[in-house]
């Protein structure tokens, strides 16, 4: 690993917290029809389970080789990845509400939402992105912290990641000693909390 990677790891490990059991039991924690993630991929529609996402997070296992291939392809190592898709981020839900609702918040919420895109079965319908992303981080909320799994899970109707062009649009801006830590699903992803939290506390 190098020295430039050693830096930004802090801040997705936490300190260097390990996958331990306070992880496993956010993995195992009933959720009502938590929504798989979906990614388009040219004309391919990827649906990888929450249980294979929760799976990898566990154990470290993969059971889905399309969650092999974006993990692969993140630019992360293996185990920063299983502790910052269930790190918590501490936060306050009526400021998280109150942000999501002013300007700033739904610029954001516009930004982080431009690669999702409705499933090409249901084309035409209302645009929901920003509603849905909205309402997932606020269900996630309630309890006073957000995760990357838990925003995701919480999608309250199907959406998929367009892979087309850019795709999502990592909202941190610290620099990436692997290019891929800027541009892969999984890094835009686990920054997301984490922005969330920043933006929320100093609003």
């Amino acid at each position: 690993m190098t020295r430039g990677m050693r830096r930004l790891l802090p801040l997705l490990l936490a300190l260097a917290a390990v996958v331990g059991p306070q992880a496993r039991a956010q993995v195992s924690a009933a959720l009502v029809d938590p929504q798989p993630l979906r990614l388009l991929k040219g004309s391919d529609l990827w649906t990888i389970p929450d249980a294979a996402l929760g799976q990898f997070v566990a154990s470290g296992t993969f059971s889905d080789q399309r969650l092999l291939w974006l993990v692969s392809g993140s630019g992360w190592p293996d185990e920063a990845l299983r502790t910052a898709l269930v790190r918590p981020y501490g936060v306050d839900f009526l400021a998280v509400a109150r942000f999501l609702d002013s300007a700033p918040g739904q610029a954001f919420l516009a930004r982080q939402s431009q690669a999702y895109k409705p499933l090409p079965a249901r084309a035409g319908v209302r645009d929901l992105r920003v509603v849905a992303l909205r309402a997932a981080i606020l269900a996630d909320a309630r309890d006073g912290t957000i995760s990357a799994l838990g925003i995701v899970r919480r999608l309250p109707v199907p959406l998929v990641l367009d892979l087309a062009g850019s795709g999502p649009v990592r909202c941190s801006d610290l620099p990436c000693e692997d290019p891929r830590q800027c541009r892969s699903v999984l890094s835009w992803l686990v920054f997301l909390p984490a922005c969330l939290q920043a933006a929320t506390a100093s609003a």
